[in-house]
């Protein structure tokens, strides 16, 4: 395959979907930044730069100590991970095996997790609906497995992740944060990943998306945010995009063609 990253119309809204403003929390400090509808808004930094740190609080798994989450025009203040699926925010993990996905589990009940509030009524699950719903991501993400009892342990790295998606896909989610998407995944995979981000930012998703694959962050990113020792350290739009630019920001260093705007 001679084409890493798949082309991708221009598809960014005027609506924000998320704005930090001036958050503290999980050692991170002073984050602001905005996430529009149909945007790739890439976060770069070096490992330990506090980039899950603020993911983390975003999906409510870490507590916020200061500033405002806005989503969808609202101030939210998520306090667990359901709470802030249930406003409509999703993660995928850096480590999905530990934390993405039930591996002993099949992609049906991975799929449905999320959703089993609205499919039940009185406790009971509409298995119907259950199957239909697996079975509709099965076939949307090409989930490539014999069918949706399949164990998720016996899945590919890449078929895992889209199995994890699936399942946000299912809840509606309007924010996703993908935490190192590709990591351990074949390049056959990682372009199939990389489709279906376009897909869901041309659908109107927002995405938010950790990498420190520096080719990855500017192949696939629509603006990009660098973190250095917890707090943000410089913003670059497409036209900007340089690989030593994001590394001095990720040192700690403001490059010399950015001094004149600080």
């Amino acid at each position: 395959m001679t084409q890493k990253y798949p082309p991708r119309k221009p598809c960014i809204r005027d609506e924000v979907v998320l704005e930090l403003q001036h958050v503290y929390g999980n050692g991170d400090q002073d984050i602001s930044f905005q996430v529009h509808a149909g945007e790739v808004l890439g976060l770069g930094g070096l490992v330990g730069a506090g980039r899950t740190e603020i993911a983390q609080v975003i999906f409510g798994s870490r507590p916020k100590e200061s500033g405002k989450i806005i989503f969808m025009g609202k101030e939210i203040n998520p306090r667990s991970p359901r709470a802030a699926i249930d406003y409509g925010i999703a993660l995928l993990p850096e480590d999905r095996k530990r934390h993405g996905a039930l591996l002993t589990n099949s992609i049906k009940n991975n799929i449905s997790m999320p959703i089993y509030e609205r499919i039940s009524k009185a406790t009971v699950i509409n298995s119907k609906v259950e199957h239909a719903t697996a079975h509709k991501y099965r076939e949307e993400i090409q989930i490539k497995c014999p069918s949706i009892y399949q164990l998720v342990k016996n899945l590919s790295g890449g078929n895992q992740q889209k199995v994890i998606l699936g399942k946000w896909l299912a809840a509606n989610s309007k924010l996703i944060i993908f935490d190192e998407p590709t990591r351990g995944i074949d390049v056959g995979a990682k372009f199939e990943i990389y489709k279906l981000i376009n897909d869901l930012v041309e659908a109107g998703v927002a995405v938010l998306m950790i990498s420190s694959e520096m080719e990855e962050l500017i192949g696939m990113s629509d603006r990009i945010i660098v973190l250095a020792e917890n707090k943000i350290m410089g913003e670059l739009q497409k036209d900007e995009f340089n690989a030593d630019t994001i590394m001095s920001y990720a040192s700690g260093v403001i490059p010399d063609n950015k001094k004149e705007a600080v």
